[in-house]
């Protein structure tokens, strides 16, 4: 009664400062007379009967222990002496289990099998008495096994039941969560320890019951509160689902392609004509057309489109637009097209094909060959691990960070192949979460579905503990790597198929080239893309000054490269490199979250541009299309002749273009000479299309603007009006 009271009074009392997040109904709720108990969550519910259970079993374990230790001591000082000793070892051993094997024994068992350890080791602890009671044990030998009942129940309930009990409620809104607590601990725990109580009232004074009763419907209680326990991991894993697949709103990506389509009698028909149409999709003019074409197509071009996907020759950009067509036919081939693409070693391609199948349905036959790519996903984060524990250089170890984050969402994309979507689209949104307690709750979904081993692994790569410890969890679930690679050298063997062009970029500058490696160069100094090409260069620049031997060595090999290296040099000192242009993005308030490894996309659509003295840039009233960062210089913003504010190295200036084009607001002018980068808004959304990392970061930054200037406003009205 007294905690039925404090259950009240603190309901009545508390405050909670904490906001729920909005929420849909739950598709399965209570009836209304136990909604007042228990709430709107069936979780609560299974939870606060299986509490009442062993809350009753434990006053009865407890009861029968010390009575049977009166029994066999009569003396008072004896019988107190053997209870604070059995009280000393019991806490003791349960202070230590907590201490050193809890989170062990939760990692490698799972919160399933340590929720109901309690009650299936009491059911199975009174049944072993039924066994004993029959043969006619002595007092001496029951006494050992009362004393081991005891102390096998304290341990488990504060070692393993208690910790695992409080992430019962995690999923539910804080004002749930209270109540669940107040009413699990507060109100029914006691209940079950008065039921226990009166059910032995009840039965003292029938000898002939009192020996055996106890037992029996000790046992009912231990079986009851290992099926509710069973009930509530299930209503625990439906309110993690809930909680997390509507909290960050959205659904899995769908792929959707819209133009204006062609009349039938204009559709091409013919093989070359709709190659024609493919070609088309990496012009930015024709693209939204020959898109929608090629879907009025349907299944008759994906010939076409499958041939295209095998062609080594065809760009990232150009398979990726494919892949999406191809997600659009729900036919085997299309999928076994993609399937192939999956299987590439080229990692890019690989994230494209995951993407596009996530739209198709799933075959289990292929099933497989996704295990294995899983496998080799986790080897790949192991190696990379590795790397990052031991370079200390700052610059290539975010950029490791950065590849084990894409392998970590590659793996995502072939458990879509493996197990429920649904299921894996949530984990996924709350593993991305910047919570660490919605990254453990969308975690303990996967718990229940995938391999023990996978599951420790990706709870790893989240972990926040020493890269040293992430590696030893690796070793341990995969085995040491057979031959560690030193991670620079393994990078450039993997090249521009599994890495980003930062990431390569970066492992070249500090590659050390050996006579049976320099020929690994040759690409990187060919590669089209300008970033790899530049540092390729700059390594071979090295070369030439620092080793001339392997230099002379390449030049064999390729005797066009001193001619290279001179035109590339002489191009490098009229314009700025690639590598200063990132870093002039990265200083950048617009850009200064976002990962080199993202902002090095954004360079080859950066126009270095030039303004002399007092050159308009743009007026008010243009139709506004660009944003401008400035690299050199200043520029003056006005209106009419009122100065507004002045822009220098690092600013940036008509972000809102990139998304919209509306008229300039203000005029821009050079103070003096500029030297600036134009970023034009169709280039970017190109970029956009690409790396959605970078449309999330602008969002960001001006939403925070937004933000400012409402409080800024918030702020001003008071003095503006005074009454």
């Amino acid at each position: 009664m007294g905690a039925l009271y404090t259950l009240r009074a603190t309901l009545r009392s508390h405050a909670v400062e904490a906001r729920p997040t909005s929420r849909p109904q739950r598709l399965a709720s209570l009836a209304p007379g136990l909604q007042r108990w228990f709430g709107d969550s069936q979780l609560v519910l299974s939870t606060c009967l299986s509490i009442t259970a062993i809350a009753a079993v434990t006053a009865g374990v407890e009861y029968s222990f010390f009575v049977n230790v009166k029994h066999k001591f009569h003396d008072q000082a004896t019988v107190m002496r053997y209870v604070s000793s059995v009280l000393v070892v019991t806490y003791l051993l349960a202070m230590i289990f907590k201490m050193l094997l809890t989170q062990k024994a939760l990692e490698q068992v799972g919160i399933r099998r340590m929720l109901v350890a309690l009650p299936a080791a009491l059911l199975a602890g009174l049944l072993l008495f039924g066994g004993l009671w029959l043969v006619g044990s002595d007092d001496s030998v029951l006494l050992l096994y009362f004393y081991g009942l005891y102390l096998g129940l304290e341990v488990l309930r504060r070692a393993v039941f208690d910790p695992v009990f409080l992430v019962l409620f995690q999923p539910l809104s804080p004002p749930e969560r209270l109540r669940a607590h107040t009413r699990a601990k507060g109100f029914y725990e006691p209940l079950g320890m008065a039921l226990g109580g009166f059910l032995l009232f009840a039965l003292h004074d029938l000898p002939g019951l009192n020996e055996w009763a106890p037992f029996v419907w000790m046992s009912l209680f231990a079986a009851g509160a290992l099926f509710f326990l069973h009930r509530t991991y299930d209503h625990y894993m439906a309110e993690l689902q809930h909680a997390l697949g509507r909290r960050f709103g959205g659904s899995a990506e769908t792929v959707v392609v819209t133009s204006e389509f062609l009349a039938e009698d204009q559709l091409p028909a013919s093989p070359a004509e709709v190659q024609a149409l493919i070609e088309a999709l990496e012009d930015r003019t024709q693209r939204r057309a020959a898109t929608a074409q090629l879907l009025q197509l349907s299944s008759t071009v994906l010939p076409e489109l499958i041939q295209t996907l095998e062609s080594p020759a065809a760009s990232d950009a150009l398979v990726r637009r494919v892949a999406q067509l191809c997600a659009r036919q729900s036919v085997p081939s299309s999928r076994e097209a993609l399937v192939a693409l999956a299987r590439r070693p080229n990692l890019h391609q690989r994230e494209t094909a995951l993407r596009a199948l996530r739209h198709l349905e799933q075959v289990e036959t292929d099933a497989p060959i996704f295990q294995g790519l899983v496998q080799e996903e986790m080897r790949l984060a192991q190696q990379l691990l590795q790397g990052i524990a031991a370079f200390s250089h700052d610059e290539l170890r975010r950029c490791l960070s950065y590849e084990l984050a894409k392998g970590q969402q590659r793996i995502f994309g072939l458990l879509f192949q493996l197990y429920p979507p649904h299921i894996i689209a949530d984990a996924q949104r709350g593993v991305d979460h910047a919570a660490r307690e919605r990254q453990a709750n969308a975690l303990e979904i996967l718990d229940n579905i995938i391999p023990r081993s996978l599951y420790q692994g990706l709870q790893a790569l989240l972990d926040v503990a020493p890269v040293a410890e992430k590696v030893r969890v690796f070793d341990r679930l995969l085995g040491p790597l057979s031959q560690p690679a030193r991670v620079v050298p393994f990078i450039i063997e993997q090249g521009e198929a599994a890495f980003s062009d930062w990431t390569i970029s970066v492992a070249l500058r500090h590659w050390h080239a050996e006579p049976h490696t320099i020929k690994q160069l040759l690409p990187y100094i060919h590669s089209s893309n300008y970033l790899i090409r530049e540092s390729a260069f700059f390594v071979l620049k090295k070369l030439s000054e620092r080793q001339p031997e392997l230099y002379e060595q390449l030049t064999d090999a390729e005797p066009a490269l001193p001619a290279l290296l001179m035109s590339h040099t002489h191009a490098t000192t009229a314009t700025i490199s690639a590598r200063d242009r990132v870093h002039v993005l990265q200083q950048t308030a617009l850009f200064a979250e976002t990962p080199e490894n993202v902002l090095s996309s954004i360079v080859p659509i950066m126009r270095e541009v030039s303004f002399r003295d007092g050159q308009q840039i743009f007026a008010k009233g243009d139709l506004g299309t660009s944003l401008f960062i400035v690299y050199g210089g200043e520029v003056g913003i006005f209106n009419g002749t009122q100065h507004l504010t002045t822009f220098r190295k690092g600013d940036f200036f008509g972000e809102l273009a990139l998304l919209d084009a509306e008229p300039r607001s203000a005029s821009a002018v050079a103070q003096g000479e500029v030297v600036a980068f134009r970023l034009d808004q169709e280039d970017f959304y190109d970029v956009m299309e690409e790396r959605s990392e970078v449309l999330r970061n602008i969002m960001k930054v001006l939403c925070q603007r937004l933000r400012r200037q409402n409080e800024k406003m918030q702020t001003q009205a008071p003095l503006s009006n005074p009454a």
